[in-house]
């Protein structure tokens, strides 16, 4: 007796013998559904390893919870989360971006600048005079190496003292970072109280 000819009476098993129509059918179904699950796979993949977007769109913090100031020492800890997960674009320190975040600093104060990065890429804080600047204004006015950065969920702690009073900026020097919005407006003053706030 042939394995191929099933005897009379003895059922047809799928896969064995001649396919039944409800084979091909299932086998139709399972292939579609198939490609969409993969398809609906390589969307979400890609949605969540975006480069560009946050996690929002979401409320940007109060920028005065990311001071601290002691006015007898003259000195202030300036905190800055670039890539702020709320904000739905991560080019941003704190949820705020090309300068809507506004730091006012009196001369002769000692700055403690703590940059973390939760953004997915490299990024850098630095204290520059203008837009374009590739180097700090001066040297260890920076996170280390401002040009490649922190990696995504690495933090850097600087510091300086600033002297002369002006417009400058703190920016990330990843290239192509500050042209994406990432940078804050410092504002060095000749006297007041440290501050950072919102502007539109």
């Amino acid at each position: 007796m042939s394995l191929a000819t099933p005897t009379r009476g003895a059922p047809v098993i799928a896969g064995v013998g001649r396919p039944s129509q409800w084979d091909h059918s299932s086998q139709r179904h399972m292939g579609l559904r198939w490609a969409l699950a993969g398809c609906l796979g390589i969307v979400l993949l890609s949605a969540a390893c975006d480069p560009l977007t946050g996690t929002g769109p979401g409320t940007a913090p109060d920028p005065k919870g990311y001071i601290h100031s002691d006015v007898a020492m003259h000195a202030v800890v300036i905190t800055l989360v670039a890539g702020y997960p709320a904000g739905d674009y991560q080019f941003n320190y704190n949820g705020y971006r090309n300068g809507t975040l506004v730091i006012s600093i009196p001369t002769g104060w000692h700055v403690t600048v703590q940059c973390e990065n939760r953004a997915t890429v490299p990024n850098s804080c630095a204290v520059v005079r203008g837009r374009g600047d590739t180097n700090p204004i001066e040297s260890g006015w920076s996170t280390p190496d401002p040009t490649h950065g922190l990696a995504p969920g690495q933090s850097a702690t600087f510091e300086f003292t600033p002297s002369a009073t002006g417009s400058y900026r703190i920016a990330s020097l990843v290239g192509g970072n500050e042209a994406s919005g990432m940078w804050a407006d410092l504002e060095v003053t000749a006297g007041g109280s440290p501050a950072m706030k919102a502007e539109s």
